[in-house]
């Protein structure tokens, strides 16, 4: 794995990039890693490298082999890390075409449940591996990213196409990178785990305008909230995934352990005027699962129509 890309250098991506930037890029002369970005971050990367901030504070300039906007003028990868938001994925995917090949490793760290079908809408080569991670990290200003807090543990496993992929190449180039990684063959109780409390919270703090801690102080916002994790996990349990008993207990009791003030990232989307934002990831993707598999969502859709009427 001597070819690396980092699609979009946000929070997450920002962070990627420093991992293997500061690691991976290190231990052997021919690698090269490579950024996608856009705009004035693009220009303060090109010009200064990427600040990545730790949680501790401590400052690390990354410099990239190669950052640039166009995936064309890079090569065939072995590796794409997407990091995109949800909204640009399908774009960036058709984007992306000309570095991938048909053994590429795609590895999308971004919110969303059925990530996996909405890649392989746009791509038809490539070894998508279904993931997650759990980061707290944002891009701060060009060419500048923090992470504030999670570990930045990444956990993934095997394309349904490809079953037989052996994942060894992959787990060494993330301990390269000291990436805090666990390879599940089935990553989907996982991926679930993380949707249904990013979903629920991503849903009740957009309509609701009020942080986390202020939502779990709002018995009625807890009632809306409760609901939604239900209707969550009846889906995953229709789509062979079991969540504990206690799972709407422990969803609540991980929201209580974020800082009172912490927003979801849909919500701060939700609070910048014709921005696109991630509704789409949540509300729309969990409304269609439920027609699809005949299970009643009734109080996602009407939170997902409040969102509308304040939007």
């Amino acid at each position: 794995m001597n070819r690396i890309c980092i699609a979009g250098i946000g929070g997450i991506g920002g962070y990627m990039g420093y991992r293997f930037g500061t690691g991976w890029l290190r231990e052997a002369p021919d690698r090269e890693l490579s950024f996608l970005a856009r705009g004035e971050h693009l220009k303060t990367i090109q010009e200064k490298g990427l600040t990545f901030i730790s949680p501790s504070g401590e400052k690390t300039v990354v410099r990239p082999t190669h950052a640039t906007e166009d995936p064309a003028t890079l090569s065939i990868q072995d590796l794409l890390v997407l990091c995109v938001k949800g909204y640009h994925l399908e774009e960036v995917c058709r984007q992306i075409q000309p570095i991938i090949g048909n053994r590429t490793l795609i590895l999308p760290l971004l919110n969303g449940i059925d990530i996996y079908e909405r890649i392989r809408a746009v791509l038809n080569r490539g070894i998508v591996l279904p993931a997650c991670i759990y980061i707290s990290s944002t891009r701060e200003a060009p060419g500048v990213v923090h992470q504030t807090g999670g570990k930045g543990n990444v956990i993934a496993g095997l394309d349904p196409n490809y079953p037989s992929y052996a994942p060894a190449p992959l787990i060494q180039a993330m301990q390269e990178a000291q990436v805090p990684f666990e390879w599940q063959p089935d990553p989907y109780p996982a991926l679930w785990n993380k949707y249904i409390f990013i979903a629920s919270f991503g849903l009740v703090t957009g309509m609701s305008g009020k942080s986390i801690g202020a939502v779990l102080e709002d018995p009625t916002l807890v009632e809306r909230l409760k609901h939604i994790i239900e209707e969550i996990a009846a889906l995953a349990k229709a789509k062979g995934v079991t969540f504990s008993p206690t799972i709407t207990a422990d969803v609540l009791s991980r929201g209580s352990s974020f800082p009172y003030a912490t927003k979801t990232s849909y919500q701060r989307d939700l609070e910048v005027p014709g921005k696109p934002n991630e509704g789409d990831l949540f509300g729309g993707t969990i409304i269609r699962m439920g027609k699809n598999l005949g299970i009643p969502t009734p109080w996602t859709e009407e939170t997902v129509k409040r969102i509308e009427r304040l939007n």
